[in-house]
């Protein structure tokens, strides 16, 4: 974890100092070593967030692009009183999860069932066909063409074939970053992958784009529940020609 409360006060790790942790309040302890993007560690196994898992150095950069008040925020059923830790929740209340590891389908499901105005970014990377996948994907998206103008949009009947079979049935978006952990940095830089949910002229919204152009959609607010579906419907209401890729 990125956050420990100390004194009452939620913090970055701080070199000896002891934590605890905000959702089990255990003791944490400080890894603020030269090579691990630094973090708190419970200091001995304990019952905290189930959905919680250990975290690679690329999760907790994806986190730290945030600010502190927005990571690692507690969230409570009202009805069930079922509690979790979300990554990410902007001041409009969107949820994003960061998700390195392998994540089983029943559990995807339940997140998305209780944090509902959600994104996700996923580590495209972690798979060696997953990366040779989305190489071809210039051949597999057809750009939205308005007029003469370029929108950054396309579609795709091949979803199947360019990102990981268990994420294209998600109801919330889904961002692929391919320059995971794992990923090559001598090759050339891949875009991130944002993959619309459901279909729109039965084929998949996709938007490329880089780390910044996520990035501010998200601290600006722009990217949330309402404007993903205002884009779904602007498309839905296009009539599509023959389009250039």
């Amino acid at each position: 974890m990125l956050t420990a409360n100390i004194n009452g006060n939620r913090s970055r790790p701080l070199p000896r100092v002891i934590g605890a942790c905000p959702f089990c309040h255990s003791e944490m302890i400080p890894r603020c070593g030269k090579i691990r993007v630094h973090h708190w560690a419970h200091k001995s196994k304990t019952d905290c967030d189930p959905w919680w898992e250990t975290e690679t150095d690329w999760h907790r950069n994806w986190k730290n692009e945030f600010p502190l008040r927005w990571q690692e925020r507690i969230f409570q059923d009202d009805t069930t009183g079922e509690r979790h830790i979300a990554d990410i929740q902007t001041l409009a209340g969107l949820t994003v999860e960061v998700q390195h590891s392998h994540l089983d389908i029943e559990e995807r499901r339940a997140r998305e069932a209780f944090y509902k105005n959600m994104l996700w970014i996923v580590d495209g990377s972690r798979l060696e066909g997953n990366r040779k996948k989305i190489s071809k994907w210039r051949n597999a998206l057809v750009e939205i063409i308005q007029g003469q103008t370029r929108t950054n949009l396309f579609l795709s009947d091949k979803a199947e074939e360019l990102f990981p079979q268990d994420w294209l049935e998600s109801p919330a978006p889904v961002c692929f970053d391919y320059m995971g952990p794992k990923a090559d940095l001598s090759t050339t830089p891949q875009p991130l992958f944002l993959l619309y949910p459901g279909v729109v002229h039965n084929k998949r919204l996709v938007e490329p784009l880089d780390r910044d152009g996520l990035l501010r959609s998200i601290l600006s607010e722009r990217l949330n529940e309402n404007s993903i579906r205002n884009i779904m419907q602007n498309v839905a209401r296009l009539r599509l020609g023959k389009n250039r890729r």
